[in-house]
């Protein structure tokens, strides 16, 4: 049967092995799989830091060129000798001559100087806008300017641009600068240009139109200085048309794509959207004069490294497994191995049942020598222990063999007091049965069928019960019993009320004669969250401080005697001594200062049912 009970268990070795080694593997799996979390949310994150990087520098250097154009039409608009050289009256045209060339001189001077970061060779002079004058009869100069507009710097008639749409827009004042991009019909001539209206610094009259082109190979060269690695940028007009993309050619429209429209909800922010059967995460901003710019990169190349983090941290992980494993395996068998011995040495019949001592193996660890030295003499003491167990109970169940030998069965003893009760109705005796009936009830409710527990109405009936039986004996002894009805349901420790009742009937009654008024009064009440029971008298009085003093001190050096509790087995240190034990230390009995007589409170948790 112990061989049986041993294959049935584990052994030491087995029950360590696993659980350290899945601990080991939890752990290093945890820190692995963190490690390739954070490199490859630390990679991701500088991927897009990279790509929003590139959009930001597109974005800043697209405003800085629109911005340098404004510059340009606003210079313009609001410089004095301009505006006297197109406001100039002349009575034959040739008396314009002039200032028709001085104001060509003006524009070509700003068509040729770069207020742009110009990319190519800074020894090299390049045109960096088309500065144009649209002018209407009004201005002076009209007369001399050149019939047909072309994109190239220079002063024009407006009659050409009077079906323009852009050309519509301002005269009806909706804007006061419009933006457009246009194919002119010459090879490598898509433009993009921006007009404002020329107003007399006088009068306000209109008297023609500013138009600042640019070639779309500036704006290319912004873009190249961008680059994507993956994905493309898309620069487009206020009506969803391409003005420059690595992907889309000049003035397509794409405004109906559903990432564009998407991207159009909001003046800028970030998107998910499929492009091309990929998710793509598409980046916008609005620029300042409504066109939004664009940069569509795809998810795949946000977590490229990925896979590769990953592989990484798997390998290094399995390779920490391997070592962990072998090593563990070393340290498991060292430990183990001496133990099992040990045990196996404790599970010889001869040492379990004290026939020869535990051997000493010695094993090289000081901890198991020490372990398997302790339990030798641990086998000792626990032999000695086991004898005087034994001795000890047989005294006891001969004690209780004694005790039950002189126990009054409580059957009995109710059935004879039912008998006295009924003699005493037959003989109409009404005071004796009361007398009975009290009786009865003191003893019903102080055995309670051997349970510690028992509800407070009923602790109150037992009282209520002996009390009844006092006042028989003495005519002038005046009860008060108060309790709130929401506490009746409440347990508390048996026999608490009754002794403390006693004991004022005893003691602080005893030297008073039939003819004083004797009262006592018990009542509960809540203090917290704990039950106060309160028994006071107009008896002779107690020292409440030295009352107090002796229910504090062990039991051991205290007895009932000393209380003056007159050794009932009852008294106020046995009721202290039982509620403490079943409560805990918190709760007993103490005693109250009172102007007359004796007050004692017995203090318990609180417990509704």
């Amino acid at each position: 049967m112990r061989l049986w009970k041993r294959r049935k268990g584990s052994g030491l070795l087995s029950r360590l092995n696993l659980p350290i080694f899945v601990l080991i593997v939890a752990i290093i799996a945890f820190f692995a799989t963190a490690a390739s979390y954070i490199l490859i949310r630390v990679q991701n994150a500088h991927t897009r830091e990279i790509a929003e990087q590139s959009m930001k520098f597109v974005y800043r250097n697209l405003w800085y060129q629109f911005d340098t154009m404004n510059n340009v039409s606003a210079f313009l608009i609001s410089n004095q000798s301009i505006d006297n050289l197109l406001e100039g009256a002349y009575q034959q045209p040739f008396e314009a001559v002039d200032d028709y060339f001085a104001l060509q001189s003006n524009l070509e001077n700003l068509s040729l100087l770069s207020l742009l970061n110009d990319f190519g060779s800074p020894a090299v002079t390049r045109q960096s806008y088309v500065v144009s004058l649209a002018l209407e009869p009004e201005s002076g100069l009209y007369g001399m300017a050149t019939e047909h507009f072309e994109p190239i710097t220079g002063i024009f008639k407006s009659e050409d641009l009077h079906g323009e749409e852009w050309f519509r827009v301002l005269g009806e004042g909706r804007q006061m600068t419009v933006w457009w991009g246009q194919r002119t019909g010459r090879p490598d001539t898509a433009m993009i240009y921006s007009a404002r209206r020329k107003s007399s610094i006088k009068d306000g009259r209109s008297i023609g139109t500013i138009m600042i082109g640019a070639n779309i190979g500036s704006v290319r060269s912004v873009f190249e200085n961008a680059p994507l690695a993956n994905g493309f940028h898309l620069l487009l007009d206020e009506r969803g048309r391409v003005i420059f993309s690595e992907r889309y050619s000049f003035l397509e429209e794409v405004g109906e794509l559903p990432y564009v429209k998407a991207a159009a909800s909001a003046p800028q922010g970030t998107i998910v959207a499929r492009l091309d059967g990929e998710q793509h995460r598409i980046m916008f901003d609005t620029l300042a004069n409504g066109w939004k710019l664009l940069t569509v990169v795809p998810e795949s190349h946000f977590g490229q490294y990925t896979f590769a983090i990953s592989a990484i941290g798997a390998a290094t992980a399995v390779a920490a497994l391997l070592v962990a494993a072998f090593w563990l395996r070393r340290i498991v068998v060292r430990v183990t191995v001496p133990i099992t011995r040990l045990v196996a040495a404790i599970q010889r019949p001869e040492v379990a049942e004290f026939k020869e001592p535990l051997p000493h193996p010695n094993s090289g660890i000081y901890e198991v020598d020490e372990l398997n030295q302790k339990f030798a003499s641990m086998l000792v003491t626990l032999h000695g222990l086991i004898e005087n167990s034994f001795r000890e109970e047989m005294e006891r169940q001969a004690l209780q063999l004694e005790l039950l030998h002189a126990q009054i069965n409580p059957h009995f003893l109710y059935n004879t007091l039912d008998l006295i009760n009924c003699r005493a109705i037959m003989a109409g005796d009404r005071e004796t049965s009361n007398i009975v009936r009290s009786l009865a009830n003191v003893f019903r409710y102080g055995l309670n069928r051997g349970q510690t527990w028992i509800s407070l109405e009923k602790e109150l009936a037992q009282v209520e019960a002996y009390l009844h039986i006092q006042q028989m004996m003495r005519e002038r002894l005046h009860v008060d019993i108060e309790a709130p009805e929401a506490l009746l349901s409440a347990r508390i420790v048996h026999l608490v009320l009754q002794p403390l009742a006693e004991n004022a009937i005893v003691h602080g009654f005893a030297d008073y004669d039939q003819h004083t008024d004797c009262r006592i009064a018990v009542a509960a009440y809540l203090e917290g969250s704990r039950l106060v029971l309160r028994v006071s008298d107009n008896g002779c009085g107690s020292d409440s401080d030295a009352m107090n003093a002796r229910l504090g001190e062990q039991p051991g050096g205290y007895s009932a005697e000393r209380a003056g509790d007159g050794g009932d087995g009852y008294g106020t240190m046995n009721v202290h001594r039982r509620i403490q034990l079943h409560c805990g230390k918190a709760y007993g009995l103490r005693y109250v200062k009172v102007a007359e007589g004796t007050c004692v409170e017995a203090v318990l948790p609180y417990s509704p049912e």
